[in-house]
């Protein structure tokens, strides 16, 4: 006779944390209008704030969360974002630390409501808050053999160097310009005084 195999499961010993337990907690609302500004810039209702003392349990969190994170807030029977949090300096009276204020907002119609709840780090998730850009630029390999594009003929003129053809044409050019400069210069005045002579002779 075969016995079906059954499996045994060890009890799983979880880390105890204020999620489980009947803790109270302050929570603060605020409750403004979005445009509720007169033409002078001054707000025409004040903010109100509400303060509250609820469970910690009752708000049935899973987390860890994200910035930006949507959370279903119980209590409220209502859907928030998670727009950031703000450290405690102060640890709780009550023996049950609390390390961050969560902040929380949903708008509505022309209203924005904000609620802020004290939570433990571990509410967060470890790159809650992204660390800012680096404003060092990536260094780039540089190659053994660097290449680059050839000078202008001028240039390599200039340099005495002789490599390209059109290099080599303007440097034989300005020799021969530097070397029988006179000689042209002496055929052109003769030709410019001969000329007129020949003319006025021609016509006499």
């Amino acid at each position: 006779m075969t016995i079906p195999f059954e499996q045994s499961y060890a009890p799983v010993t979880r880390a105890v944390t204020p999620f489980g337990h009947d803790h109270y907690v302050i929570v603060w609302r605020y409750d403004r209008m979005i445009n509720n500004r007169h033409p002078n810039d001054i707000q025409s209702h004040p903010l109100v704030k509400y303060k509250e003392k609820i469970v910690l349990s009752a708000f049935d969190f899973k987390p860890p969360y994200a910035m930006n994170h949507r959370i279903f807030l119980a209590p409220y029977g209502r859907w928030f974002t998670l727009i950031g949090r703000v450290p405690i300096s102060m640890k709780e009276v009550d023996g049950c630390s609390m390390d961050y204020r969560a902040v929380l907002v949903r708008t509505y119609c022309n209203n924005e409501e904000k609620v802020v709840i004290p939570v433990p780090d571990i509410f967060f998730k470890e790159n809650f808050i992204p660390p800012p850009p680096s404003s060092h630029l990536p260094s780039l390999p540089l190659s053994l053999h660097q290449h680059y594009p050839p000078p202008p003929p001028h240039i390599d003129a200039q340099l005495g160097r002789t490599s390209s053809p059109v290099a080599r044409r303007q440097v034989n050019q300005k020799s021969w310009i530097r070397k029988y400069w006179l000689y042209v210069f002496c055929l052109a005045v003769a030709i410019t005084i001969l000329v007129p002579l020949v003319i006025i002779s021609t016509l006499q």
